[in-house]
């Protein structure tokens, strides 16, 4: 007798491997290799984490499909993963919103503040590209709420191949003007370890070039 098994659900374990190794780099570089205090675990460390995995959820809802009209081989599960990826992708990019609002000040970002306490032009951009990002990810997903699903033209306008690269786009601008500096300066590093910004803009042009070629 046959019997057709059960797909396997991934996004439970891709959520929690991703979620926990994110944070896992974080208290390993600024922490134990680094000279951060530990009482900035709680909040400070652990936002850096937390926007890690975000965007690497984010990458992986926005590139699956992509991915697999360029013939590269996704198996069902890993797809019907998606939806779940993003979710709970914006929300840890909602919980990071709302960390990086509570500490915004010169004491945690120098770079960001003049000597009287206004935003200077960099930090200016790297809020603004995190703000405008977000905005278009709530954008994204409210499209997906029952009661639009038969606005059709809406639905499709609002998930689109230019939303979805206005997104990444804004997180770039985001992550490039957060700490570009900082990525050149390799001798500076944490026990040798790349900083998570930089990890985290290189995993978002490679999502960035994905949906370039893959999306239509």
């Amino acid at each position: 007798m046959n019997s057709i098994s059960p797909r396997k659900e991934l996004a439970g374990p891709i959520i929690l491997v991703t979620t926990l190794l994110s944070i896992g780099y974080s208290i390993l570089r600024y922490n134990v290799v680094g000279d951060v205090p530990w009482k900035e675990v709680p909040f400070f460390i652990l936002n850096k984490g937390i926007s890690l995995a975000a965007l690497i959820l984010l990458t992986l809802n926005f590139s699956l499909g992509p991915l697999k009209k360029l013939n590269v081989r996704i198996n069902e599960e890993l797809l019907d993963a998606r939806k779940s990826l993003g979710v709970v992708g914006f929300i840890l990019a909602f919980v990071h919103l709302i960390i990086s609002v509570a500490i915004l000040n010169p004491s945690y970002y120098p770079v960001f503040f003049y000597d009287e306490g206004t935003l200077t032009t960099r930090g200016g951009l790297s809020l603004l590209g995190g703000v405008l990002s977000f905005v278009f990810l709530w954008i994204y997903y409210v499209s997906f709420k029952q009661d639009l699903k038969k606005q059709y033209k809406i639905i499709r306008i609002i998930t689109s191949r230019e939303v979805i690269m206005t997104v990444l786009f804004f997180i770039g601008v985001h992550l490039f003007f957060f700490s570009y500096p900082g990525w050149v300066t390799v001798h500076k590093w944490h026990g040798g370890l790349p900083p998570i910004s930089l990890i985290s803009f290189i995993v978002f042009l490679t999502g960035l070039v994905i949906n370039l070629v893959g999306r239509k």
